[in-house]
């Protein structure tokens, strides 16, 4: 089991303590992208509160989950499709035979 750990951040000027089994440098790179994408909704629209700013960043990275979760299931399909027993794709594709004769060498 991974032990948590606290860290302290600050985000949109205030100081919060996060506690994450995640290592300081995902920690840092979250923060660094919460802050990112809270100054750019507050240079879009400057008019828009501290919490406009925060659910609509949140209801953005609740879709991008869900576009990635899609995604993710997507591909774990087409993994099984390709990896389950009655799949024949390798051998429906012809082998390729090299245009010079191949012989050993006789040692």
């Amino acid at each position: 089991m991974t032990s948590k750990q606290r860290f302290k951040a600050t985000i949109d000027g205030k100081q919060y303590i996060i506690v994450s089994d995640h290592s300081n440098e995902h920690i840092l790179a979250v923060v660094d992208i919460i802050n990112q994408q809270l100054n750019q909704l507050k240079e879009l629209d400057p008019g828009l509160s501290k919490e406009d700013r925060s659910i609509l960043m949140a209801i953005n990275a609740v879709s991008d989950q869900l576009v990635k979760e899609d995604q993710i299931a997507s591909l774990e399909e087409d993994l099984d499709t390709l990896t389950s027993p009655g799949n024949t794709r390798e051998t429906d594709t012809p082998r390729v035979q090299p245009k010079v004769p191949f012989e050993r060498p006789e040692n």
